[in-house]
């Protein structure tokens, strides 16, 4: 019998190292494959690979904070790193991914853009010049997807603050001739659909909390599986289900206790979670750190 069968057999050669390195492993961020989103990223590997037109399909993705969007775009992003084209010394690069500046600036988007490829504009630069900046680098480095991440930061602006922001979004998208990725919390569809013709374009795409269904007992069994516990975990119905409404369906929040509850297994010698963790465990009061 394979030693460690109930785990993954990339995790099996960590269970019998010291303690303080399986914890250290426990708490790295993993991926673990779900239906919802795993049609995320074919509906993303769609639209990479779909032809230049006039009007380019793009793809809102949202959700709760901590549902795992941004988890999928980084999977995506990884999945298609930039090469480097040594007879004209461009690194192309598949996918860009951005953050939406805190508040709608379109110079400050610009910068922020700039930045990510790796190309720092002049200082004092005009509205006009970071565009034409921007655009030219773009098109040196080919890409055929640009992702926004936090979307729903563009109705912390005016009116016409968010209407010029959409209209650059717009403008690049019908420039560049990619499809463009929107990620956010639900308040980030209320954003799109400011802008008709933009919001036409977009299918939205939702990370609904989850549920106590079938689904879920998927995902938490991957994600136990990913876990070096020397011992199997044995859940029952009852504890998914308190495992679910306890964190209110949020992704982060279920993983985090289920890696809590781990690290307690190892420290304990427990070596596995139980029902009865699961069942007694009280979730904290938020804590508050003071800024650095």
């Amino acid at each position: 019998m394979t030693a460690y069968a109930h785990l993954d057999p990339a995790v099996r050669a960590h269970v019998d190292l010291p303690e303080r390195e399986r914890i250290e492993h426990i708490r790295v961020d993993r991926w673990v494959n779900y239906p919802r989103a795993r049609q995320a990223l074919d509906k993303l590997e769609e639209l990479l690979l779909f032809p230049k037109r006039a009007r380019m399909p793009n793809l809102l993705i949202f959700g709760a904070s901590g549902m795992g969007k941004t988890m999928i775009i980084e999977k995506f992003v990884r999945a298609h790193p930039p090469r480097f084209d040594e007879t004209i010394g461009i690194h192309h690069r598949p996918v860009i991914a951005v953050q939406m500046v805190a508040s709608p600036d379109e110079g400050r988007f610009y910068h922020r853009l700039l930045s990510v490829i790796g190309a720092p504009p002049p200082t004092r630069a005009t509205l006009g010049q970071l565009e034409t900046q921007a655009l030219r680098l773009l098109q040196e480095i080919a890409p055929r997807m640009l992702v926004i991440d936090e979307v729903q930061n563009l109705i912390a602006g005016t009116y016409r603050e968010q209407r010029r922001m959409l209209n650059l979004l717009r403008f690049l998208g019908n420039e560049l001739r990619i499809p463009l990725i929107c990620l956010g919390s639900h308040e980030a569809r209320d954003a799109i659909r400011g802008d008709a013709h933009l919001n036409s374009r977009f299918e939205p795409y939702g990370l609904p909390p989850w549920r106590h269904d079938d689904d879920f007992h998927g995902l938490i069994g991957g994600l136990l599986c990913s876990l070096p516990l020397r011992f199997p975990s044995e859940l029952t119905d009852s504890a998914l289900k308190r495992l679910v409404e306890i964190n209110g369906g949020i992704t982060a929040s279920i993983f985090r206790m289920v890696i809590d509850l781990a690290t307690d297994a190892i420290l304990t010698g427990t070596e596995r979670i139980t029902p009865t963790a699961i069942l007694d465990h009280r979730v904290a009061a938020p804590t508050t750190f003071a800024a650095a």
